[in-house]
Protein backbone atom coordinates (compact mmCIF):
# COMPACT_ATOMS: atom_id res chain seq x y z
CA UNK A 1 0.00 0.00 0.00
CA UNK A 2 0.98 3.21 -0.83
CA UNK A 3 1.54 5.35 2.31
CA UNK A 4 0.40 8.84 0.65
CA UNK A 5 -2.99 9.04 1.69
CA UNK A 6 -2.10 8.53 5.22
CA UNK A 7 0.93 11.11 5.00
CA UNK A 8 -1.50 13.44 3.87
CA UNK A 9 -3.99 12.87 6.24
CA UNK A 10 -2.12 12.90 9.41
CA UNK A 11 -0.21 15.92 7.95
CA UNK A 12 -3.79 17.88 7.42
CA UNK A 13 -4.81 16.35 10.47
CA UNK A 14 -1.59 17.32 12.93
CA UNK A 15 -0.42 20.22 11.27
CA UNK A 16 -3.25 21.96 9.85
CA UNK A 17 -5.79 21.39 12.56
CA UNK A 18 -8.18 19.62 9.72
CA UNK A 19 -10.49 17.34 11.42
CA UNK A 20 -12.30 14.38 9.90
CA UNK A 21 -15.93 14.70 8.64
CA UNK A 22 -17.03 11.99 11.15
CA UNK A 23 -15.34 13.30 14.10
CA UNK A 24 -17.55 15.86 15.85
CA UNK A 25 -17.50 17.37 19.86
CA UNK A 26 -20.19 16.32 22.14
CA UNK A 27 -20.65 19.19 24.24
CA UNK A 28 -22.87 16.78 26.47
CA UNK A 29 -20.27 13.84 27.30
CA UNK A 30 -17.73 16.84 27.32
CA UNK A 31 -15.51 14.13 24.58
CA UNK A 32 -15.18 13.80 20.68
CA UNK A 33 -17.94 11.24 19.24
CA UNK A 34 -17.88 9.48 15.89
CA UNK A 35 -20.43 9.29 13.12
CA UNK A 36 -19.22 6.91 10.58
CA UNK A 37 -21.90 7.82 8.15
CA UNK A 38 -20.30 10.85 7.92
CA UNK A 39 -17.13 9.59 6.51
CA UNK A 40 -17.89 10.44 2.90
CA UNK A 41 -16.06 11.68 0.08
CA UNK A 42 -12.97 10.77 -1.89
CA UNK A 43 -10.09 12.67 0.49
CA UNK A 44 -7.24 11.34 2.36
CA UNK A 45 -9.67 11.44 5.66
CA UNK A 46 -12.13 9.09 4.43
CA UNK A 47 -11.87 5.72 5.22
CA UNK A 48 -14.85 4.91 2.46
CA UNK A 49 -12.53 6.09 -0.69
CA UNK A 50 -8.78 5.83 -1.29
CA UNK A 51 -8.80 9.39 -2.81
CA UNK A 52 -6.16 11.35 -1.31
CA UNK A 53 -6.71 14.66 -2.95
CA UNK A 54 -8.04 17.59 -0.33
CA UNK A 55 -11.31 19.25 -1.39
CA UNK A 56 -11.89 22.92 -1.54
CA UNK A 57 -14.13 22.37 1.58
CA UNK A 58 -10.94 21.12 3.36
CA UNK A 59 -8.21 23.49 1.84
CA UNK A 60 -10.74 25.93 3.15
CA UNK A 61 -10.60 24.96 6.70
CA UNK A 62 -6.93 24.62 6.88
CA UNK A 63 -6.52 28.05 5.66
CA UNK A 64 -8.90 29.50 8.11
CA UNK A 65 -7.44 27.97 11.01
CA UNK A 66 -3.96 29.37 9.42
CA UNK A 67 -5.26 32.95 9.30
CA UNK A 68 -6.72 32.80 12.84
CA UNK A 69 -3.61 31.19 14.02
CA UNK A 70 -0.96 34.19 12.59
CA UNK A 71 -3.50 36.57 13.46
CA UNK A 72 -3.86 35.50 17.09
CA UNK A 73 -0.39 35.82 17.39
CA UNK A 74 0.65 39.55 15.42
CA UNK A 75 -2.01 40.23 18.08
CA UNK A 76 -0.34 38.81 20.53
CA UNK A 77 3.11 40.20 19.54
CA UNK A 78 1.72 44.05 19.15
CA UNK A 79 0.39 43.45 22.66
CA UNK A 80 3.21 42.59 24.51
CA UNK A 81 5.38 45.97 22.85
CA UNK A 82 2.52 47.73 23.75
CA UNK A 83 2.68 46.45 27.52
CA UNK A 84 6.21 47.32 27.52
CA UNK A 85 5.46 50.41 26.40
CA UNK A 86 2.80 51.18 29.24
CA UNK A 87 5.02 49.89 31.82
CA UNK A 88 8.01 52.21 30.83
CA UNK A 89 8.30 54.87 33.65
CA UNK A 90 8.81 58.51 31.67
CA UNK A 91 11.14 61.18 32.37
CA UNK A 92 11.58 64.56 30.94
CA UNK A 93 14.65 63.72 29.43
CA UNK A 94 13.56 60.31 27.55
CA UNK A 95 10.42 62.29 26.15
CA UNK A 96 12.77 63.80 23.88
CA UNK A 97 14.08 60.65 22.66
CA UNK A 98 10.54 58.85 22.69
CA UNK A 99 9.68 61.80 20.51
CA UNK A 100 12.37 60.80 17.81
CA UNK A 101 10.88 57.12 17.82
CA UNK A 102 7.65 57.88 17.47
CA UNK A 103 7.13 58.54 14.04
CA UNK A 104 8.62 54.99 13.33
CA UNK A 105 6.15 53.47 15.70
CA UNK A 106 3.62 54.70 14.31
CA UNK A 107 4.39 54.13 10.84
CA UNK A 108 5.18 50.10 11.98
CA UNK A 109 1.95 50.37 14.17
CA UNK A 110 -0.33 51.23 11.09
CA UNK A 111 1.02 48.74 8.88
CA UNK A 112 0.29 46.22 11.30
CA UNK A 113 -3.21 47.56 11.24
CA UNK A 114 -3.69 47.79 8.05
CA UNK A 115 -2.70 44.07 6.87
CA UNK A 116 -5.26 42.93 9.62
CA UNK A 117 -7.75 44.90 7.42
CA UNK A 118 -6.76 43.62 4.29
CA UNK A 119 -6.70 40.30 5.84
CA UNK A 120 -10.44 40.86 7.24
CA UNK A 121 -11.43 41.58 3.86
CA UNK A 122 -10.20 38.91 2.42
CA UNK A 123 -11.45 36.94 4.74
CA UNK A 124 -15.02 38.02 4.16
CA UNK A 125 -14.74 37.86 0.90
CA UNK A 126 -14.06 34.02 1.59
CA UNK A 127 -10.62 34.83 -0.46
CA UNK A 128 -9.41 32.57 2.27
CA UNK A 129 -5.85 31.76 -0.62
CA UNK A 130 -5.46 35.64 -0.91
CA UNK A 131 -5.12 36.01 2.88
CA UNK A 132 -3.18 33.18 3.30
CA UNK A 133 -0.53 34.65 1.19
CA UNK A 134 -0.47 37.50 2.96
CA UNK A 135 0.33 35.98 6.76
CA UNK A 136 4.20 35.91 6.15
CA UNK A 137 4.29 39.61 5.80
CA UNK A 138 1.76 40.18 8.48
CA UNK A 139 3.97 38.52 10.57
CA UNK A 140 6.96 40.70 9.38
CA UNK A 141 5.12 43.64 10.15
CA UNK A 142 4.56 42.62 13.93
CA UNK A 143 7.99 41.79 14.19
CA UNK A 144 9.12 44.93 13.17
CA UNK A 145 6.78 47.12 15.36
CA UNK A 146 7.80 44.75 18.25
CA UNK A 147 11.52 45.44 17.26
CA UNK A 148 10.83 49.28 16.99
CA UNK A 149 9.61 49.63 20.65
CA UNK A 150 12.00 47.03 22.05
CA UNK A 151 14.65 50.09 20.24
CA UNK A 152 12.84 52.69 21.82
CA UNK A 153 13.42 51.36 25.22
CA UNK A 154 16.99 50.26 24.82
CA UNK A 155 17.62 54.01 24.11
CA UNK A 156 15.41 55.66 26.95
CA UNK A 157 17.62 53.28 29.27
CA UNK A 158 20.61 55.00 28.96
CA UNK A 159 19.49 58.03 29.29
CA UNK A 160 17.63 57.63 32.50
CA UNK A 161 21.09 56.02 34.04
CA UNK A 162 23.57 58.97 32.50
CA UNK A 163 21.79 61.97 32.83
CA UNK A 164 19.60 61.37 36.33
CA UNK A 165 22.61 59.89 38.22
CA UNK A 166 22.68 62.11 41.29
CA UNK A 167 24.65 61.22 44.58
CA UNK A 168 22.60 62.06 48.06
CA UNK A 169 24.30 62.13 50.56
CA UNK A 170 21.98 63.65 54.04
CA UNK A 171 25.13 64.92 56.63
CA UNK A 172 23.62 64.53 60.47
CA UNK A 173 25.73 66.94 62.00
CA UNK A 174 25.67 64.66 65.85
CA UNK A 175 28.23 62.38 63.54
CA UNK A 176 30.57 65.54 63.77
CA UNK A 177 31.79 65.05 67.03
CA UNK A 178 32.62 61.83 66.72
CA UNK A 179 34.62 62.18 63.60
CA UNK A 180 36.87 64.67 65.29
CA UNK A 181 37.62 62.62 67.91
CA UNK A 182 38.20 59.44 65.82
CA UNK A 183 40.32 61.69 63.75
CA UNK A 184 42.26 62.97 66.42
CA UNK A 185 43.23 59.39 67.92
CA UNK A 186 44.12 57.70 64.46
CA UNK A 187 46.63 61.36 64.57
CA UNK A 188 47.87 60.27 68.04
CA UNK A 189 48.44 57.15 67.46
CA UNK A 190 50.16 57.33 63.80
CA UNK A 191 51.68 60.35 64.03
CA UNK A 192 55.30 60.04 62.88
CA UNK A 193 57.98 60.23 66.42
CA UNK A 194 61.01 61.82 66.68
CA UNK A 195 63.58 59.05 67.26
CA UNK A 196 65.70 59.08 71.20
CA UNK A 197 69.12 60.30 71.00
CA UNK A 198 71.40 57.57 72.31
CA UNK A 199 72.98 57.90 75.62
CA UNK A 200 76.11 56.11 76.42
Amino acid sequence: RKPVKAAIAASAEYVSGLLPSHLAYSSAHETASEDWTWSVGCNPLSISSKGWQLSEFQQDVIARNYIITGVEESIRVVNSAIQRLVTERTSEQGFKIFKTKESVMVEKYNSVVNMWRRVAFMSRGLRYGDAVKLMSSLEEASNGFSHAVNSTISNLHPAKCARQRKIDVQLDMTTIPAFIVVFGLLWFLLRPRRPKPKIN
